[in-house]
């Protein structure tokens, strides 16, 4: 009896363990649109995947510009996304691996061309 009432004991724990565990794995998605008339376009951090999508969503012939930007213990870094062909078709994406619980900062602007200023800027924050 005392064997049996250990093994459920631990079945419990373990249990109990996996799903704490997959609960604070769980990162938060964050978007930011455009700060313009309209938003001009957005940009999306994918927490499942620690992915960047930018999409351009209206037709100023402007380029959508995202930065993702995230700081861990090995140093700061920028990943830089464009959609860059016109609004309404295909969006631009990059992935890479972030480290879980890692806050992330999602960065949209739009610009003129290549080398334009960017402009209507907005930021979300979100975590890996």
């Amino acid at each position: 009896m005392k064997t049996r009432r250990t093994a459920v004991v631990a079945s419990f724990a373990a249990a109990t363990m996996a799903l704490s565990a997959g609960a604070a794995m769980a990162g938060t998605d964050a978007i930011a649109y455009t700060n313009d008339a309209g938003w001009g376009g957005w940009a999306k951090f994918v927490s499942n995947g620690d992915r960047l999508d930018v999409c351009d969503t209206k037709a100023d012939g402007k380029r959508v510009h995202g930065e993702l930007i995230y700081t861990t213990s090995t140093g700061s870094y920028r990943r830089v996304v464009e959609d860059t062909n016109g609004a309404n078709n295909t969006c631009a994406s990059k992935g890479g691996d972030i480290p879980e619980g890692t806050s992330v900062t999602v960065r949209v602007c739009l610009k003129d061309g290549a080398d334009g200023a960017e402009q209507y800027c907005a930021t979300k924050h979100g975590t890996a």
